[in-house]
């Protein structure tokens, strides 16, 4: 019964969370993970437009430890602590999973995808449903640093590594930071366009247009889901019932059955004393009519 009371409780928290992301805000939220150091705060400066003034905190070391929003007309930007840098960091990404709509994930050019990548992939896809394939993309960071085939030939793995384990290959982005940020404070249009960082953002931009259906889709779904949750639990709990019940009555129906006997006993002895009554009455009739 203990462990379907604790159950209970999960089930009201992950309702209030539901209701808590739907009334969190009427803007979709763009969250961006990714390993330590992948270069994600520095990606969500240059699509904020925070050029020469960090909002968004870069460092060599672990700077963001739980996850900052940033708002703009059109959406909110999420950034999260870096994957795998310790367990309280993964909690709050995986937190951020509840408040996103669309995800970015940015992988810098070290080679595939290490597993901890691939199995929070699998938790943001198991998140959106049929809406993954169109509402997570892959971000290839730091590009500028390595030669075009070497890029390219670890987006094709990457991809591959997807397909097998989300089932789809999503929409990829080579992404230099650097191309881009040089571009706009020297004002030259041939490093800003060899950035992709515009492309990534055009892509954002129709994406958020079209997430007003995407949105409602997965809310539905998740109240769905935890109302199939509540209703085996409520079978559940009264299978539970039923049981404890049955445990309860057993004894009492043995105390029953003790007293039944002891009854029947009871009265099988009433009856025998009865004969001996009568069998000492015999006797005492027979032995007055001898002294007769």
């Amino acid at each position: 019964m203990n462990h379907l009371i604790e159950q209970s409780k999960q089930l009201r928290e992950q309702a209030k969370e539901l209701l808590k992301g739907q009334s969190f805000n009427n803007k979709p939220t763009i969250v961006v993970y990714g390993l330590m150091n992948a270069g994600k705060s520095y990606l969500l400066n240059m699509l904020t437009e925070h050029i020469d003034s960090e909002y968004f905190k870069t460092n060599d070391f672990r700077e963001t430890t739980e996850n900052k929003a940033f708002e703009t007309d059109a959406c909110i930007f999420l950034d999260t602590p870096g994957l795998d840098a310790n367990d309280d960091d993964n909690i709050q990404a995986l937190e951020g999973i509840k408040q996103a709509d669309i995800v970015l994930f940015v992988h810098q050019l070290q080679g595939e995808l290490e597993k901890v990548e691939i199995d929070f992939l699998q938790h943001v896809v198991d998140s959106f449903g049929d809406y993954a394939s169109d509402n997570i993309i892959m971000v290839l960071s730091k590009v500028d640093k390595e030669s075009t085939d070497k890029v390219n030939q670890i987006q094709t793995r990457v991809l591959e590594q997807c397909q097998h384990h989300l089932g789809f290959s999503p929409k990829c982005f080579q992404i230099s930071n650097t191309r881009y940020q040089k571009g706009v404070i020297e004002h030259k249009d041939g490093l800003i366009k060899h950035s992709h960082v515009l492309e990534l953002n055009e892509r954002l931009t129709q994406i958020v247009k079209n997430d007003k259906q995407a949105r409602q889709t997965r809310m539905e779904n998740d109240k769905h889901a935890i109302k199939e949750k509540l209703i085996n639990h409520l079978i559940l709990l009264s299978q539970e019932r039923r049981q404890v019940g049955k445990e309860m009555l057993e004894p009492l129906h043995k105390t029953q059955d003790v007293l039944k006997d002891i009854a029947k006993y009871i009265k099988d002895e009433k009856e025998r004393l009865t004969e001996v009554e009568h069998a000492i009455n015999n006797i005492e009739d027979k032995i007055n009519e001898l002294k007769q």
